[in-house]
């Protein structure tokens, strides 16, 4: 049997725009999803709030990890299409289509890879971002009130590079 007759015995569900199928850190209910219709939006806490880390499109699996080490979700999920068409992959399916779909798992390792790979690199640009946002305000704050200590008083100065590492840190 191939991959599509698996995925046309799952059992579907169907939610509506703006309900939440899963919230980051809750436990797993062991089951995965197939995407058949819709839109859904992955969202991360990082630092106190939640960043949209990207979209779900038809034809994707997501939750995966509830079915390899049944973690808790490691995101949010909501749907942002007006209705979305859901399959549910519990860990017995997962493992008969694994056995009777070699693709299935060839497909789903290429993706949590692909995932792993884009998710990391939004992570650490958002956080790059965030570090610069940091050092901007500090450098900002610190010329601010330090016009005084500029020998001519005239704010001329040039600030230093935020990106080179001084002797004595902004701000101390």
């Amino acid at each position: 049997m191939g991959l599509k007759e698996s995925l046309a015995k799952l059992s579907m569900i169907n939610i509506k725009r703006g309900e939440v199928l899963f919230k980051e850190g809750v436990p797993s209910n062991g089951a995965m999803f197939f995407l058949f219709e819709g839109q859904l939006d992955i969202y991360k806490q990082i630092e106190g709030k939640h960043i949209k880390l990207r979209s779900i499109l038809p034809g994707e699996f997501f939750g995966e990890m509830a079915i390899i080490n049944n973690s808790p979700r490691a995101a949010s999920i909501v749907v942002v299409s007006e209705t979305a068409k859901l399959g549910i992959i519990n860990r017995t399916t997962f493992v008969q289509m694994s056995q009777e779909s070699p693709e299935f798992l060839f497909l789903l390792l290429k993706k949590v890879i692909e995932r792993l790979y884009e998710t990391d690199g939004k992570i650490r640009a958002i956080k790059r971002q965030q570090d610069e946002d940091s050092i901007v305000a500090k450098i900002t704050s610190a010329s601010n009130g330090s016009s005084a200590e500029n020998a001519e008083g005239d704010g001329s100065e040039t600030p230093p590079d935020p990106f080179v590492e001084n002797e004595t840190p902004v701000g101390e």
